[in-house]
């Protein structure tokens, strides 16, 4: 594996960051919230709640509580990163990855032809996600060894 150093002026590859994303999102995000104790459907509302569903913990092992805080502490900045993305972003991403609406209906929502929504609004959602997340991991006080760049960074060329 290739040692890429990277800063603040790093090009990053929008498509592969994308993607990266996009499996943060619909396979890791539904698991990460069943094992805080909360649902898709908990994240749904219009403030994406960030409240557990359940008050009440009886599994009685502290190690599995403090888990279970620190992936809710990611769940909520996953939750903050999404509504603090700009509107279409927002519409795009609680609809692919929290309400699960099919894509057919979530692009009559927006006024946007369905190439435009694929191409372009799609992958713009996910990279202003990958952008805000760095932010919202420390606001919601993620563990420093939780803490990921959804980035992917292109290689600089050789001079």
């Amino acid at each position: 594996m290739e040692l890429i150093v990277v800063n603040i002026w790093s090009d990053v590859d929008f498509d592969k960051t994308a993607n990266r994303v996009d499996k943060l999102l619909k396979y890791k995000l539904p698991r990460l919230a069943r094992r805080c104790g909360r649902s898709l459907t908990d994240l749904s509302s219009p403030q994406l709640s960030s409240a557990s569903s359940h008050s009440n913990r009886t599994d009685g092992q502290e190690r599995m509580m403090v888990n279970s805080f620190s992936i809710e502490k990611v769940v909520d900045a996953i939750c903050q990163t999404i509504i603090n993305c700009s509107d279409n972003s927002k519409l795009i991403l609680i609809g692919n990855y929290i309400k699960y609406i099919p894509q057919e209906q979530l692009i009559m929502q927006l006024p946007y032809e369905k190439t435009y929504y694929y191409k372009v609004l799609k992958p713009i959602a996910l990279n202003e996600f990958a952008d805000l997340y760095d932010h919202w991991q420390d606001e919601c006080d993620v563990e420093p060894a939780d803490h990921i760049d959804l980035h992917v960074y292109v290689k600089a060329d050789a001079i």
